[in-house]
């Protein structure tokens, strides 16, 4: 192990069309050692980190993104099966939601019914922005208890985890999508999340201000919710007008939004499921016109 290994595998990277694409598929750092791992370099957390400064300082720069347009419409969404250029997906979802080993008993008994609570509130009421920057403050942890779990995550990170059986399947699953998505978008597209929210689940408010532009989001579920019951939601404050607004989820939707940095258009955004439905979500970065890219499109 060591940090030669790291840059050379970065190197690879940029050399290697099929390793490229297959970083675009990987969220985290023990995701990322493993991929190395498969291809036959080997190299631990810290030599990752000093591994990345050093290939970034030889690395030639990223050209300029183009301006960004200004955004009339807050979230577009669809019916995956509906988007013909996006339908392969539906394929791939047997194999992307996964569900990890993860200790159930002790995931619930993080529940806080205060955090979900904060849900309904609006970013912009006063109280509540006193009561984020203090958990901002504590790093979202419990200000009692340091060593506590983040709160603002009450889900499963699917990309934490790399030692399961089923981890090559899924993993072969996230590269295909990318594959799939670069043929519809272009090389700009990877992946910026994959979640497992379990029965009463939560992403409580934020606005990815330090990660902008496009996202593309894929959410299915293990079976439909019952006619007229509760069902797992996404909730945005209009950047314009402050009004919340919620949308009721179904099976295999894939919706599009967009995350700015300026302070007078932060997208507030959350995710609740307090169904006892398991609900899945697949989010990539996509480009500025990517609806162009997609044919005869109805915003629903």
């Amino acid at each position: 192990m060591s940090v030669e290994s790291c840059v050379d595998f970065l190197q690879a990277t940029q050399d290697r069309p099929e390793l490229a694409q297959q970083l675009k598929a990987v969220t985290g750092m023990n995701e990322i050692i493993a991929l190395g791992g498969r291809h036959g370099f080997d190299f631990t957390a810290p030599e990752l980190a000093r591994g990345s400064a050093t290939f970034a300082a030889t690395a030639e720069p990223a050209p300029a993104p183009a301006p960004p347009a200004e955004t009339a419409f807050y979230h577009h969404e669809y019916d995956l099966a509906a988007v013909p250029e996006l339908a392969g997906l539906i394929d791939e979802l047997p194999r992307l939601k996964v569900r990890p080993p993860v200790d159930m008993g002790a995931f619930h008994a993080r529940f806080r019914a205060e955090d979900l609570e904060s849900t309904s509130q609006s970013p912009a009421d006063p109280a509540f922005q006193a009561w984020h920057r203090q958990m901002m403050a504590a790093h979202w942890r419990d200000p009692a208890d340091a060593d506590a779990p983040r709160r603002d995550f009450h889900l499963v990170n699917l990309d934490e985890h790399v030692e399961h059986p089923g981890y090559q399947d899924y993993f072969e699953a996230k590269t295909n999508a990318i594959r799939l998505l670069e043929g519809v978008f272009g090389d700009e597209v990877r992946l910026s999340g994959a979640m497992w929210y379990p029965p009463r689940s939560y992403r409580l408010w934020h606005t990815n201000e330090d990660q902008p532009g496009w996202r593309m989001y894929v959410v299915d579920l293990d079976d439909d919710f019952p006619d007229g019951g509760a069902t797992s939601f996404f909730r945005y404050q209009n950047p314009r007008t402050g009004e919340l607004v919620t949308l009721r989820e179904r099976r295999r939707i894939v919706r599009f939004f967009k995350a700015e940095q300026d302070p007078d258009k932060l997208f507030w955004h959350c995710i609740v499921n307090p169904t006892e439905r398991h609900r899945w979500s697949f989010g990539f970065v996509v480009p500025e016109d990517w609806r162009s890219r997609l044919t005869g499109l109805r915003d629903e």
